[in-house]
C-alpha cells in the first residue's frame, strides 16, 4: 500500500502551520506513509485558499491507494496509535454542525445541493483511489466559483457528492468527530488529532490560535 497525507498552505508560513506541517509529517513517516506540503493555487488560480484543497482529486496523486487531506492547524494526540489509513474507513467528517451545513446549503443553493448526499467537514479527506477518480469526473469549471468563499471546498465537494451519487450515509463518514475535534472541546483528550481553533471554549473567548496550541502542549496533549 502507498499512502500520502497531504496539506495545503497559501502565504508566508506562521509558526503554528510549521508545527502542524512538522507534527503531521511525522505523523505519516510513523505509518510508512509520505506526506507534502502543497502551496499557493494548487488547484486554480482565483479561487480562494480552501477551495485549493481540491488538488487532492488530481491524477497526479493516482500512484497513492489512499489520499488523506488535512489542514495545516492539525495535531496528533501523543501516544496515539491509530492508523488513519487502516484503521479507518470513512471519507470525511459529518458530526454536529456538518448536518446543519449540509441543510442550510441545499436551501442557499437547491439546483446544486442536496442533503440526501454526502456532506463532509474541510479540514480532513480520506479518499480512496476508486473515489477520487470518481469524483474528479464530475469537475465543473463553472461551478466553482459558487463555492469559492461561501462553503469553500466543503461546497465542491458537496456538489461532487451529488453528482456521483454518493449518499448521505454513516458509511461515508470518519468516526464521529475522533479525527477532527476542536481544541476547545471538553472531552479534547480522547480524540486522535486536534483541530486548533481560536475559540477558548465552545461560547468564547477568542484568542490567537498559538495559545490554544500552547495550552495543549501544557497539558500534554499534543
Amino acid at each position: 500500500m502507498k499512502n500520502i497525507i497531504l496539506q495545503h498552505w497559501q502565504g508566508p508560513i506562521n509558526e503554528l502551520t510549521q508545527l502542524s506541517v512538522d507534527n503531521i509529517s511525522n505523523y505519516a513517516q510513523s505509518l510508512g506513509a509520505e506526506h507534502a506540503l502543497l502551496r499557493g493555487p494548487a488547484f486554480r488560480a482565483g479561487l480562494t485558499s480552501p477551495c485549493q484543497k481540491l488538488v487532492m482529486l488530481s491524477a497526479q496523486w493516482d500512484e497513492y491507494d489512499t489520499v488523506v487531506m488535512m489542514d495545516p492547524d492539525m495535531f496528533v494526540r501523543k501516544n496515539i496509535d491509530k492508523d488513519i489509513f487502516r484503521d479507518e474507513s470513512g471519507i470525511g467528517r459529518h458530526y454536529g454542525i456538518q448536518k446543519t451545513l449540509v441543510l442550510n446549503l441545499a436551501r442557499r443553493f437547491p439546483l446544486l445541493g442536496d442533503p440526501n448526499y454526502a456532506y463532509w467537514g474541510g479540514s480532513i479527506y480520506r479518499l480512496e483511489r476508486d473515489m477520487r477518480v470518481r469524483l474528479r469526473q464530475h469537475l465543473r469549471e463553472s461551478e466553482f466559483h459558487q463555492f469559492s468563499g461561501n462553503y469553500e471546498d466543503e461546497g465542491i465537494m458537496h456538489r461532487l457528492a451529488v453528482l456521483e451519487g454518493v449518499k448521505n450515509h454513516k458509511a461515508h463518514y470518519l468516526t464521529r468527530d475522533m479525527w477532527n475535534k476542536s481544541s476547545f472541546e471538553e472531552d479534547v483528550e480522547d480524540s486522535y488529532i486536534v483541530h486548533i481553533r481560536t475559540k477558548i471554549k465552545q461560547g468564547g473567548p477568542k484568542q490567537d490560535k498559538i495559545k490554544n496550541y500552547q495550552a495543549l502542549v501544557d497539558r500534554g496533549l499534543i
